[in-house]
């Protein structure tokens, strides 16, 4: 059986400036309290440090069965761990043989690495299976640190080592100082370990372990729009791939099961003779209790496909069956079994076998399309899984770890072109949302990384698709409508292309096929996300609709995105209370945000829409 090790490229850590004492001062005999210039005086922690600290769990038994091995393996997951602490405003103070040591600004920032660590050091056992996994083991406590000619020490860091022995392996423990903090993180929560007794710690300390109940892969539906009976019935093609279950428990195998599907889905939107149901909107029914004839009439399709997959020793087998919604006859069922770097040749049989039995042709250049996706390293394809699981957060220190993610799936494998359509996704929304300084090299790049997956794979909708988004950004009109055609030509189904190109033809100036392409993609995705809303939004702005563009705005789940343009809109239809209210909306989900930097954003062609933007802004207080 063929198996792969994931290569965690060594990379130098990211070194944030909190003006510690220099090694001169040391060797003078200096020595500084480090709470005060770790943070502000106003955040929660009251000036005090995060401090955290892991271990790796078994770690002599490790090296006693393969030293050579296990060596390599901590020293790149320690680089791994460098890399991303950087991502999150942390900094790696010390490091002793398994255990690690770090220091943050920010607790909740200290939470979400710990939290983002574990997963990926989970997830990453899916790939490395031949090996006994690493697993840490992490504690973290507030307190006050001191650094002298000796290195960092304090009793908070004792606190925090001998919290890390009792967290299981894999998991993370803190402190009762930290009860608030957790409660913002989503998806975690905290169970009392009540106040064991620490080894060398005299005083009573709860202590909590953190218990991970997300999947990130859980799409939160919005309300789709009034659906229009024609629209949505079910035509004689029209089928929805329902997200294969986890049946084997383990959570590092939800991702898997997740990509497995969306590459079939995305296989069957290349058909134009089919109706195929967007991922985001058959994940919805994913562990649901609905009866095929249920989904069937909620998705508006007339087939499903389902299954499920499990792993068993060094086998993953697969069982897909398709049938028919409205009697849930079973037309069609296969069981796939073999080891992971067998899974593209499984999805591809699936999409064959589906195609066929709904009278759909294959020819002989879409089965030579499909080989050119299908990366050479099984551990790139893995990386860039999950990495497009972090990306869709929509946050800085995200966006930073979803890139190193695809980076090192371009390492792994340079010739797979879904790694570089990751990059050129990641380092746009860093220009668009500021998270880049400076900004301007970020967009360049992400033009030169999709022309880049264009080259390798030429027929993959998402390499086009991915041009067209930082080509529009540039405010290179012709050039972006030109990608998004072709995207649509290979992938005419794709609810996310179609979309997006919406977005695109709207800056353009055609708003009505901007709201037609827009609104084609809700009938392929009917549960949405949100920016589909905010596409749709935009484009009545542009229309100077502005009631119609706050209704729009309004029915979105997460309004993030949309407080810009709904303060705008309040602003120019004279309500000027609820603009105001918008505009500190705006603030407290991007502290960032400038007018100086978003006047240059909006990629309209014509100028007219993005002046009317940015007057209404400045109405809604905007200076």
């Amino acid at each position: 059986m063929k198996r792969c090790n994931i290569s965690l490229v060594s990379l130098v850590p990211i070194t944030y400036e909190w003006n510690l004492i220099t090694n001169d001062a040391h060797a003078a005999g200096g020595e500084q309290c480090l709470a005060e210039s770790m943070q502000p005086p106003d955040t929660p922690n009251n000036g005090l440090p995060t401090i955290l600290f892991a271990d790796v769990h078994g770690y002599s038994k490790l090296m006693s069965k393969d030293e050579k091995t296990t060596s390599e393996r901590i020293v790149r997951a320690v680089d791994l761990i460098s890399l991303l602490v950087g991502d999150y405003g942390g900094e790696i103070r010390n490091v002793a043989g398994d255990g690690i040591l770090a220091l943050f600004k920010n607790s909740s920032q200290a939470v979400n690495f710990a939290v983002e660590m574990q997963r990926e050091f989970r997830n990453d056992m899916v790939w490395n299976s031949q090996f006994d996994p690493i697993l840490f083991r992490i504690g973290i406590n507030v307190g006050k640190v001191r650094e002298d000619r000796i290195g960092i020490q304090g009793h908070s860091i004792n606190v925090a080592a001998r919290i890390q022995a009792i967290a299981e392996p894999g998991g993370i423990c803190v402190t009762e100082n930290l009860i608030e903090t957790v409660k913002t993180v989503k998806g975690i929560k905290l169970r009392s370990l009540g106040r064991p007794d620490l080894k060398n710690i005299e005083e009573e300390i709860e202590v909590f372990s953190i218990v991970d109940e997300s999947n990130s892969n859980t799409i939160i539906a919005t309300q789709p729009l009034q659906r229009d009976k024609e629209l949505f019935s079910a035509s004689e093609n029209s089928i929805a791939v329902l997200q294969l279950q986890n049946l084997s428990g383990e959570p590092q195998y939800v991702h898997l099961c997740s990509g497995i599907t969306g590459d079939i889905i995305s296989n069957l939107t290349r058909f134009k003779d089919l109706h195929i149901i967007a991922q985001r909107s058959s994940s919805i029914f994913e562990g649901n209790k609905h009866s095929p004839s249920e989904i069937g009439r909620e998705l508006g399709v007339r087939y499903l496909v389902d299954g499920g997959l499990q792993r068993a020793g060094n086998t993953v087998r697969i069982q897909v069956q398709l049938m028919d919604a409205k009697s849930g006859r079973i037309i069609w069922s296969e069981r796939f079994d073999g080891d992971l770097s067998e899974i593209f040749d499984f999805q591809d049989e699936v999409t064959a076998v589906i195609a066929a039995r709904l009278s759909v042709e294959i020819d002989a250049a879409e089965v030579q399309r499909q080989k050119l996706t299908t990366p050479n390293n099984l551990q790139a394809y893995g990386l860039v899984l999950r990495g497009k699981d972090i990306f869709q957060r929509l946050q800085r220190e995200s966006n930073l770890h979803a890139r190193r993610l695809f980076e090192q799936a371009t390492d792994v494998d340079p010739l797979f072109a879904r790694s570089h359509v990751g990059i050129s996704r990641a380092l746009n929304d860093a220009w668009r949302f500021n998270w880049a300084d400076p900004p301007e090299p970020s967009l360049d790049e992400a033009i030169k990384q999709a022309e880049l997956a264009i080259k390798l794979d030429p027929g993959d909708a998402r390499g086009h698709a991915a041009l067209g988004s930082a080509c529009l950004y540039k405010r290179q009109h012709d050039e972006s409508l030109a990608a998004y055609e072709r995207a649509i030509k290979f992938n005419p189904n794709d609810a996310d292309v179609l979309a997006e190109m919406g977005h695109s033809v709207c800056v353009y100036g055609d708003t009505d096929r901007a709201v037609e392409l827009i609104k084609r993609a809700m009938s392929l995705n009917p549960y949405y996300p949100d920016w589909y809303l905010w596409h749709l939004g935009e484009a009545y702005f542009d229309m100077c609709d502005y009631d119609q563009a706050i209704l729009t705005l309004n029915k979105m789940h997460d309004k993030t995105e949309a407080y810009r343009m709904l303060a705008s809109s309040n602003a120019l239809l004279g309500h000027l209370d609820e603009a105001q209210k918008c505009a500190q909306q705006l603030l407290v989900t991007h502290p960032e945000f400038t007018l100086e930097h978003w006047e240059h954003v909006p990629p309209d062609r014509n100028p007219e829409p993005r002046e009317r933007l940015m007057e209404g802004l400045k109405k809604a207080g905007f200076k």
